[in-house]
C-alpha cells in the first residue's frame, strides 16, 4: 500500500505541474500579441491620411493666353498685360507670356520690368533667338553691355547669318567705346545686310 500511495503521489503532482505550465504559456504569448497590434496600428492610419494635402495643392488654370494675345495684337495693351500676368498666376513657365508680357513694358521704356520677363522667356525657350534678341537689347538699353554681347553671341551660334545679331552685337561695341570690336562685326555684316551695315557704318563714324 505505502508503494502505490506514494506512485499516486507522485503521478498527481505531475499532472498539476503539466496543467500550471499550459495554463500560463497561452496568457504571456496573448497580451504580446495585442500590444504587437496596438503599437502598428496608429503608424498606418497617419501614413495613409498624409498624401491627401497635397492632392489639393495641383494648381487650377485659369487665364486666357490667346485672348491675352490677341489684345497685343491689337495694340490694347493694358489689357493685354492683365491677361499675361493672369496666364502666369497659372502657368509660371509659359515662355510667351513673359516675352509679350516684357515686350509691353520695353516699349513703355521700363527696361527694368520688362528685364525679368525676357530673361525669364530665353531662360525656357532658350533656342529662340527672338527671346535671345530681345533679352539682349534690353540689356543693352541698361547699359549691360557685356551681357548683351553674350545674348547676341548665343543667336549667332544658333544662326550663323543673323544680321540684327551682328548689328546688335556692333551698337553694343559701340557702347563700350571699343571701336575696333564694331567695325569687326560691320565686316561679317556687310555681305548679310547692306541696309543695316550702313546704319552700324554711321553709327561707328559717328562715335566719339
Amino acid at each position: 500500500m505505502n508503494k502505490f500511495k506514494f506512485f499516486a503521489s507522485a503521478v498527481s503532482l505531475s499532472v498539476l505541474s503539466v496543467s500550471f505550465a499550459c495554463y500560463k504559456a497561452p496568457t504571456a504569448n496573448s497580451s504580446r500579441g495585442s500590444t504587437t497590434t496596438t503599437a502598428t496600428a496608429a503608424p498606418t492610419a497617419e501614413k495613409s491620411a498624409s498624401p491627401a494635402p497635397s492632392a489639393q495643392t495641383s494648381p487650377v488654370k485659369s487665364g486666357n493666353y490667346e485672348q491675352a494675345l490677341n489684345d497685343y495684337n491689337a495694340k490694347n495693351f493694358e489689357k493685354a498685360e492683365t491677361g499675361f500676368k493672369e496666364v502666369l498666376s497659372s502657368e509660371p513657365n509659359n515662355a510667351n507670356a513673359h516675352y509679350y508680357l516684357g515686350n509691353i513694358y520695353y516699349n513703355r521704356k521700363e527696361y527694368e520690368t520688362s528685364l525679368p520677363h525676357f530673361e525669364q522667356a530665353a531662360k525656357i525657350d532658350f533656342k529662340s533667338v527672338d527671346k535671345l534678341m530681345a533679352w539682349g537689347e534690353n540689356q543693352r538699353a541698361l547699359k549691360q553691355f557685356d551681357r548683351a554681347i553674350v545674348q547676341f553671341q548665343k543667336v549667332i551660334g544658333f544662326d550663323p547669318d543673323n544680321a540684327n545679331a551682328y548689328y546688335a552685337l556692333g551698337l553694343t561695341y559701340i557702347g563700350l567705346n571699343n571701336k575696333i570690336g564694331a567695325r569687326q562685326q560691320l565686316q561679317k555684316l556687310e555681305p548679310l545686310n547692306k541696309s543695316l551695315a550702313d546704319k552700324l557704318s554711321k553709327e561707328i563714324e559717328a562715335a566719339k
